[in-house]
């Protein structure tokens, strides 16, 4: 954890903002939002960055702590994406964390937030390929490439390839006939990045990586 990705911060104010990502898009989608007003700076957050956000002291009756989408960011405020679940506990935040950036650390990220808006945690998408690949010799770093079909509400479907380059310590469920995922995550742990590929039924993966690109398909 690098201390430049860690904010104690002091919440103003709370408003709801409703949005469209990606307005007058066949992939436009209403989302609720949230402006958070601060009293004070967060310099270096970055819009898209991925966020832990803490609320109360651990062990105490009021701790929380949930992951947020900076959707866009000012000087003493950001507009958050997260669960409406978590609205009430906004006011009391006390920390924000840094644990991914996508625009930072996924080639071709940006080639997704233009279609999409965020890039996405493919909830129910079906995994449609899986290949390992593996050098004999154990010093050869192994790399790994998924390819899943995002599908939208009004059935529009999309395919993403994503690569994996030199994955460690890795627990993984071999694919099946139908491999669906339940979420895609990602989160800086010291010089790797940890994917968390949690699934329905079929392929699921946990490892460190050094690099990782996205390519969206021709449709």
């Amino acid at each position: 954890m690098r201390n430049e990705w860690v904010w104690n911060v002091s919440v103003r104010t709370v408003e709801r903002e409703e949005i469209c990502f990606v307005p007058n898009t066949d992939w436009q989608v209403q989302a609720q939002c949230f402006r958070l007003h601060f009293n004070t700076d967060l310099p270096n957050l970055r819009a898209q960055d991925q966020i832990m956000i803490t609320v109360g002291e651990w062990d105490k009756p009021i701790w929380a702590a949930f992951i947020g989408t900076a959707v866009a960011c000012g000087p003493d405020s950001i507009l958050l994406y997260t669960s409406p679940q978590y609205e009430s506990h906004l006011l009391s935040a006390r920390r924000f964390e840094r644990t991914f950036s996508p625009l930072m650390s996924i080639k071709g990220a940006q080639n997704v937030i233009d279609r999409f808006g965020l890039f996405p945690s493919f909830h129910y998408d079906e995994i449609t390929k899986v290949c390992m690949e593996a050098e004999e010799r154990r010093n050869i770093p192994k790399n790994l490439s998924v390819t899943i079909r995002h599908t939208s509400t009004g059935g529009l479907e999309q395919h993403f390839d994503l690569y994996f380059e030199d994955i460690q310590q890795e627990n993984i469920s071999p694919a099946e006939e139908c491999n669906i995922c339940l979420q895609l995550s990602f989160a800086y742990e010291g010089e790797h990045i940890r994917v968390q590929l949690d699934s329905v039924s079929g392929f699921a993966a946990s490892f460190l990586c050094h690099k990782i690109s996205v390519r969206l398909q021709d449709t």
